[in-house]
């Protein structure tokens, strides 16, 4: 047993000095790091589904902490889920101002595919915010005809 354990010792020593061990104890690191931001987009992605849009804009925000910032084109996806989040709440509740919010983060959503130069992806946002728009001047023409700030029209499925 004691030499088993002077072994195991030495091949750890050896790996340390070689600097091995620091490369595995990195890679172990990232990839607990990617396993808790997976986690954490795939409760958003349930909470979206379920219809729960103000819970999962809210995991797609701790989603974005854990990213790291060279993984620009998760950022970019996160982003444009978390919009969509934002964008079916306020246009259920008829919020403008939180739907100029989802704006925003599509804006940064398509700022990062296009400097990927994803195309597909570009269309995607581009689509939700021509459809953030048209819904923000629905709601502006409905609160001027209504007198009360509520949009009535029907709302459109975001593109989860």
């Amino acid at each position: 047993m004691k030499v088993l354990a002077t072994i195991v010792i030495g091949f750890i020593a050896g790996l340390a000095i070689s600097g091995v061990l620091g490369d595995i104890i990195v890679a172990v690191n990232n990839s607990a790091g990617r396993i808790s931001s997976a986690w954490t987009i795939s409760r958003a992605e349930k909470f979206a589904a379920g219809g729960n849009f103000a819970q999962a804009a809210a995991e797609y925000e701790k989603a974005l902490k854990k990213i790291k910032p060279e993984n620009k084109k998760l950022i970019a996806k996160v982003k444009n889920n978390m919009a969509l989040s934002i964008f079916a709440e306020a246009d259920k509740e008829g919020n403008a101002e939180r739907i100029r919010e989802s704006l925003e983060m599509f804006s940064e959503s398509l700022a990062l595919h296009k400097e990927l130069n994803d195309s597909e992806s570009i269309k995607q946002v581009e689509t939700n915010i021509e459809e953030a728009i048209k819904r923000q001047k629905l709601g502006s023409l409905a609160a001027q005809q209504l007198g009360n700030g509520k949009d009535k029209t029907t709302r459109a499925s975001p593109n989860f």
